[in-house]
């Protein structure tokens, strides 16, 4: 997968952007503060149709105008022609399109281009609340097969609304048969996540233990899926949560919350069976972020035949030069990336030979030639 083309209009600090992608290596070099990260997140909203940077959507349009805009051409690997994706964003609401045709759902439209990011924010998969994970794994899991975010949807509806039951009953007075029925409906949603999601840790833990020991991160890496119910063969799992839910019901009335199922899911990193975010150094646990990253770069190439981009955010300022030199080895000749950085003297010489290189200032984009600057 290659993106070629990116436009943006009204989105973050650029007025109007264009730029075209030669390359499979693209650096973006700049001060902080220049939109070096904006163009790395306008990217991530093309793909994902959110920003990994915010939930407020409206700090995505720049400011006093009334809608913001990106637009890209993408080429995928099994497509004869280019495609043309567009996302807009005002105060009505967000759109997406392919082919300058409307997509009415955006589930149905993630999973089309797919990326994967990687920025200094992304130790809050490590160090971060259970919520912060299960963003992650909804997020990722969802490019693989948007079949997912609809199942998911419908769970969280249902949630609500047994939410707002429970909010309404007390222990000697409710409907037994309406409660009933919204907890089975729940629980069938319920064990598809389950199960997408322990596929995904399971899958994953096969492609970290690859790339780990290439990169050479932290020893034995690997994730556990933690539930609040034993995961087992589904006819036994229904029959289990169904139980589980009968025997809580008075701490859920008095709590007024839903309080087993997949929104209370976690997951942990583990390296020698000890839990990462506790044990391990700040470098130990920015491997293991960026590890999970490139692992998943390896998963949806075996699922969809094709990489995606990667967006690496000034990540190589944080890496001693052996990390670089592995990451650097590992991801040649792989996938498109784009990067940022403050200073181009970090990037690793073999990784500038093969790329094109951009200037950022001041929401100023300049396409540089560093081989002829070199030769003078």
């Amino acid at each position: 997968m290659i993106l070629k083309k990116l436009q943006l209009k009204h989105f973050r600090n650029y007025e109007e952007l264009v730029i075209d992608f030669d390359k499979k290596i693209n650096i973006f070099v700049g001060n902080n503060a220049q939109g070096k990260t904006n163009i790395l997140e306008s990217i991530y909203v093309l793909a994902i149709a959110r920003s990994h940077r915010t939930t407020d959507d409206s700090i995505l349009i720049q400011k006093d105008a009334k809608f913001g805009k990106v637009k890209g051409i993408i080429r995928r690997k099994n497509d004869s022609l280019d495609k043309e994706l567009e996302f807009i964003i005002s105060s009505k609401g967000k759109k997406v399109s392919i082919n300058q045709k409307p997509v009415r759902k955006i589930s149905d439209y993630i999973s089309y281009f797919t990326v994967i990011a990687f920025h200094p924010d992304d130790l809050e998969i490590i160090k971060g609340s259970p919520g912060e994970r299960r963003r992650f794994l909804n997020i990722e899991i969802g490019q693989l097969d948007n079949h997912y975010l609809a199942i998911l949807n419908d769970y969280h509806l249902i949630l609500r609304n047994r939410n707002e039951y429970l909010k309404k009953i007390t222990i000697d007075h409710y409907d037994e048969n309406y409660l009933d029925i919204l907890t089975e409906q729940l629980v069938d949603k319920a064990i598809k996540i389950y199960k997408y999601r322990n596929n995904f840790v399971e899958d994953m833990n096969k492609k970290i233990m690859r790339v780990n020991e290439k990169i050479n991160g932290p020893k034995d890496l690997k994730l556990r899926y933690i539930t609040s119910i034993p995961l087992c063969e589904e006819n036994i799992l229904k029959t289990n949560l169904i139980n589980k839910y009968k025997s809580t019901l008075s701490r859920e009335i008095f709590m007024a919350q839903t309080l087993i199922g997949p929104h209370r899911d976690d997951f942990i990193f583990l390296s020698e069976d000890k839990d990462i975010k506790c044990f391990g150094s700040q470098g130990q646990q920015r491997i293991s972020v960026l590890c999970l990253k490139l692992a998943e770069t390896e998963l949806l190439k075996e699922i969809t035949g094709e990489y995606p981009i990667l967006l690496l955010d000034d990540i190589f300022s944080e890496l001693d030069n052996s990390k670089k030199h592995n990451i650097i080895k590992y991801l040649s000749r792989r996938m498109q990336i784009i990067i940022t950085t403050t200073d181009v003297n970090e990037i690793d010489k073999s990784l500038l030979v093969n790329a094109d290189i951009f200037i950022v200032d001041k929401a100023k984009v300049t396409k540089q030639n560093l081989k002829r600057k070199r030769q003078r």
